[in-house]
């Protein structure tokens, strides 16, 4: 009867110290603080990706602008040139 009690009493001893499946990451169910860690780097990579975009986006903007502009020094370049061309054809 000794040696029966003596192995029962090892194999709880023994148990106390193991770790629980369940309980890991300081005592909150396992996958728990992995789920918001990757909602949390999901969030950021998504704000990184829009803060990206809406820079790609103002530069279009600029860009737009700028041909505009362009353009519009284009076409008073043409009537320009058109006026001095009539006025030309006019004197001879």
């Amino acid at each position: 009867m000794l040696s029966l009690r003596t192995i029962t009493a090892t194999r709880t001893a023994t148990r106390t110290f193991s770790t629980s499946l369940l309980l890991r990451a300081g005592g909150s169910p396992s996958g728990t603080s992995n789920q918001a860690f990757n909602k949390r780097e999901k969030a950021a990579e998504e704000q990184f990706v829009r803060d990206q975009e809406r820079e790609k986006l103002k530069a279009l903007r600029k860009s737009i602008e700028a041909s505009k502009e362009h353009l519009q020094q284009l076409e008073k370049d043409h009537q320009a040139l058109e006026a001095s061309v009539e006025s030309k054809t006019v004197k001879q």
